[in-house]
């Protein structure tokens, strides 16, 4: 919930309304019991009067400023980055106008959890065979359950009232609830790095796919049209719109439903050739990079917080959630097993590679891939370059936004970023395995070790023993399928790139 305020400043003139978050302006006890901040000592009369000017000072970090009631208030420390953390997903941004109903939350989940990292889940079953097929619904109740975790953390009930309020944002600033600023930059940091990563593999999707369409251009290999794609996405590079960069994003899901839909009818018109015994045997060696393929493809905690503050009905995102999760296991069971039994150790990296036999399926799988991977690469380094621009921007005043030399800044930084990813990208061409090490890492982070370690720390008091054990479990498993996952996949990212 967003309050708009108006007052005068200080040189008596009116200033414009200004947007104050609800947690500085709520129930002065319930701040107060759980947050523990300045503001609560404010009386609510006095809050609800603030001004523009009086907000700017509480978003400020200088302890010697103060308001006219002599309050002083504390924002944060780390502001920068909490303004950074605030566009590290513009998905993940405040959205607490409560119009959504559980349908369009539940499809935006699952867009999400289905995303481009399926693509990679049949090479995923082609490594880890039946147990990876068994992770598939495994990871997706762990991932389900500590996303509900992840909400829990979000809201505090006061002592006093016994009212139940929303007091955080985003996850990073669960994390600073818990481990103060550095919690808050910990996640704000893993989150970038997911997100930039994400970008590399689109650009390692985009030269696998025309490089598979254009087989007849020998001369064109996955480097070059990885760096033609990358010149003919540049320009959106430039947008500063979110709005603009969201629709982008929305065409990109279409495109990303319309390939799974074809991969899948492409399989059901293989089951004359289908073997079971093309599903390999579990392997200690490769199971562990498939493992990390799965985790990366469910990856989305960072944007829960958002869907549930858009819910009419926040008591559903519970069910929501279980029916998300269970539909999204089965589209990734199906289409990684129907893959696997048709083409067994011959499986791919990229699904679409393995239909170049049939022109018309291959074709058209893999020109919707390459539309849903251009229109998703905007939002993806929208993401990351705003939140470099909230960090970086400060120590070069000249070139800001509000300065009509920004141009300058935007000319620099985003060719610099998307050369950089291009760099990465042709160095270590390598979709399914960048994705194994990503989601042993940054993915056992955000989706296992760090929920259920911070809903250990807030509700230590009040949690019920199974909770406390599971959670235990959770973290211990996410701690040493990460570790091993990122080991055999970065040993084997290694022996891949020495061949």
């Amino acid at each position: 919930m967003i309050k708009t305020m108006s007052g005068r400043n200080e040189r008596g003139l009116t200033p414009e309304k200004v947007n104050v978050p609800s947690i500085y302006v709520e129930d002065h006890n319930v701040v107060n019991d759980e947050k523990n901040d300045d503001v609560g000592d404010l009386p609510k009369s006095s809050a609800a009067n603030m001004t523009a000017a009086d907000y700017a000072i509480l978003e400020s970090n200088d302890p010697n400023l103060s308001v006219p009631n002599k309050k002083r208030f504390r924002a944060t420390s780390f502001s920068n980055f909490r303004s950074a953390s605030l566009s590290i997903s513009m998905l993940a941004k405040p959205s607490d106008d409560r119009k959504a109903n559980a349908a369009l939350a539940g499809w935006n989940v699952s867009n999400l959890i289905q995303g481009t990292g399926i693509l990679g889940v049949p090479y995923a079953v082609s490594q880890g065979g039946w147990a990876a097929i068994a992770s598939i619904f495994i990871v997706a109740f762990m991932c389900c359950h500590t996303g509900k975790l992840l909400i829990e953390c979000m809201y505090e009930t006061s002592k006093k009232t016994g009212v139940r309020r929303r007091l955080r944002v985003n996850y990073p600033e669960v994390g600073e609830a818990c481990l103060g600023p550095k919690g808050y930059v910990l996640v704000s940091v893993i989150q970038s790095i997911e997100m930039f990563s994400a970008v590399i593999m689109y650009i390692v999707l985009l030269g696998t796919a025309w490089a598979d369409m254009f087989k007849m251009f020998p001369e064109l290999g996955l480097k070059e049209w990885a760096a033609i794609n990358c010149c003919v996405t540049l320009p959106s590079l430039f947008i500063t719109k979110m709005s603009i960069v969201s629709w982008l994003s929305m065409f990109s899901v279409f495109s990303l439903m319309s390939a799974i839909l074809v991969l899948i009818a492409y399989t059901l018109t293989q089951i004359p050739l289908w073997q079971l015994t093309n599903i390999p045997e579990f392997d200690p060696q490769t199971f562990p990079i498939g493992f990390g393929i799965v985790v990366f493809s469910y990856c989305a905690h960072a944007v829960f917080p958002s869907i549930e503050g858009s819910m009419t009905k926040p008591s559903r995102f519970n069910s929501m959630m279980n029916f998300s999760f269970l539909l999204a296991a089965v589209v990734k069971a199906c289409l990684g097993t129907f893959m696997v039994v048709r083409f067994g150790q011959n499986t791919a990296e990229v699904a679409t590679v393995n239909l170049s036999d049939n022109v018309i399926f291959s074709r058209l799988s893999s020109a919707l891939v390459i539309s849903n991977v251009i229109l998703a690469i905007p939002l993806a380094m929208f993401v990351v370059s705003v939140t470099i621009d909230d960090s970086v921007i400060r120590y070069f005043p000249h070139l800001s936004k509000d300065s009509k030399h920004h141009w300058v800044w935007l000319m620099i930084t985003r060719p610099l970023l998307i050369t950089f990813a291009l760099f990465v990208a042709i160095m270590v061409p390598f979709f399914g395995l960048l994705m194994g090490v990503i989601g042993s890492f940054t993915g056992t982070c955000l989706c296992f070790i760090f929920p259920c370690a911070f809903h250990l720390k807030l509700r230590w008091n009040t949690m019920s023993k199974w909770f406390f054990f599971l959670d235990i479990l959770i973290i211990v498993f996410g701690v040493i399928a990460g570790l091993t996952g990122l080991a055999f996949s970065l040993k084997a990212l290694v022996m891949a790139f020495l061949k």
